[in-house]
């Protein structure tokens, strides 16, 4: 139970929980708006350069996260991601008019989330053991699903007509949370020793092991390839479905296409709430490696073929196939991947580990910048292709010889 854990990991995993809230009601939607505003191309566009952005933000918090306290990076950098909320707020109050606020915003939000992260992961990993790390791991998983569908549902009811107010609440909650985990978190790490006079080759020096190893390399490859299928849900998919889910009524309620996107969400959500523990003890009886295969089999295809669906009928179902792939492998690769990963350069490793989300995303944008050339179909085609080669070079690097070449 979650209650045996210590103080530092619950405070953490709590402050996880209302940072994956604050972005999963906030910026999916921006993406959506600025869509509206610019076209999809230019969009697409916009979204691959902060992938970009965020990916080298993400490689400094990890050179940060080694060479500096921990817990103030997280307390400054969380500081300044509740600032970029509120300017963004403000720019939806009229206070400010250029939709050039709204860009900086956006790319601010993505570097300052990008430049602590790699501390947050460190520190959960820090204060894990042998014995707490797997349970802890689904602890972060299952509130982590739960965060984004709450966060989902308030911003797709609030998108339309509330956006001044959401993101200003947001930005609020988001400063005020990094104020008490500060006050919550009692911990102090052990810094690497500085090699280098020039801070530039310190930090390149600090991620040339991670580089030379080629299973982690593999590894982080595979999960970039198989993460763009569920990625594309928040930029191809939501796009799409804004612009062509024919809107029906549900219940009375009235389901648009940004709407849809949301229930989607919170139907995921639902299921990794209620099952995550259950199917754990279920696959924990079977072989790992193949529970990971077949999970992430079924997780590509059912979100290649989201992709290019309308009918909330097949679509509910393909969801419900893709969270159980999700909740079948998820767990298992989060566990197993920290086993790669040497002690003294943690926050390196996860830091570089991030350029699966961020290879992701960008794979995932680059999908929305197609969209304006070729069909939706072939769009489903290039997600599942993906997702499957990452599923193979995912389960081989896990599973391959122990030495740093597979």
């Amino acid at each position: 139970m979650a209650t045996t854990f210590s103080k530092n990991i619950r405070s953490t995993l709590a402050s996880s929980f209302i940072n994956s809230l604050i972005y999963s009601c906030t910026i999916p939607f921006l993406v959506i708006y600025l869509a509206g505003v610019f076209n999809q191309q230019l969009t697409g566009l916009l979204v691959m350069t902060n992938v970009v952005v965020c990916f080298l933000a993400g490689i400094i918090g990890g050179y940060l996260a080694d060479n500096f306290q921990r817990k103030k990076i997280l307390y400054i950098f969380q500081s300044l991601y509740g600032g970029s909320l509120l300017l963004i707020a403000f720019r939806f109050s009229g206070l400010l008019s250029a939709d050039g606020w709204l860009i900086l915003g956006y790319l601010v939000c993505g570097i300052s989330f990008n430049l602590y992260s790699p501390a947050y992961d460190a520190v959960l990993m820090d204060c894990t053991t042998i014995e707490n790390r797997k349970q802890a791991y689904q602890w972060q998983y299952w509130t982590f699903n739960l965060s984004m569908a709450l966060g989902f549902s308030l911003g797709g009811f609030l998108f339309q007509h509330y956006l001044f107010q959401l993101f200003l609440v947001a930005g609020i909650a988001q400063l005020a949370m990094a104020l008490l985990f500060r006050s919550q978190l009692d911990y102090t790490n052990a810094t690497t020793k500085k090699r280098h006079s020039n801070r530039l080759k310190d930090l390149l020096s600090n991620y040339r092991i991670a580089a030379k190893d080629t299973r982690w390399l593999f590894l982080i490859l595979g999960m970039a390839l198989f993460n763009t299928a569920e990625f594309s849900l928040k930029t191809y998919t939501a796009v799409r479905l804004s612009k062509e889910f024919e809107m029906l009524t549900l219940f009375t309620v009235p389901i648009d296409g940004v709407r849809m996107l949301s229930l989607l969400q919170v139907l995921n959500t639902l299921l990794v709430v209620g099952f995550t523990f259950l199917i754990s003890r279920f696959t924990d009886k079977r072989s790992e490696k193949a529970t990971i295969l077949y999970g992430l089999v079924i997780y590509v295809v059912s979100y290649g073929l989201i992709a290019v669906m309308n009918n909330i009928y097949v679509l509910i179902p393909l969801m419900i196939l893709a969270t159980i792939g999700e909740l079948a492998s998820a767990p298992n690769i989060n566990a197993r991947k920290v086993d790669l990963v040497p002690e003294d350069k943690q926050a390196s490793y996860l830091a570089f580990s991030s350029l699966s989300y961020q290879g992701a995303d960008l794979l995932a944008a680059f999908a929305l910048t197609l969209s304006g050339y070729i069909s939706a179909g072939f769009i489903a085609g290039y997600i599942i292709i993906l997702g499957l080669i990452g599923t193979s070079l995912t389960v081989s690097s896990l599973y391959g010889r122990n030495n740093k070449d597979i």
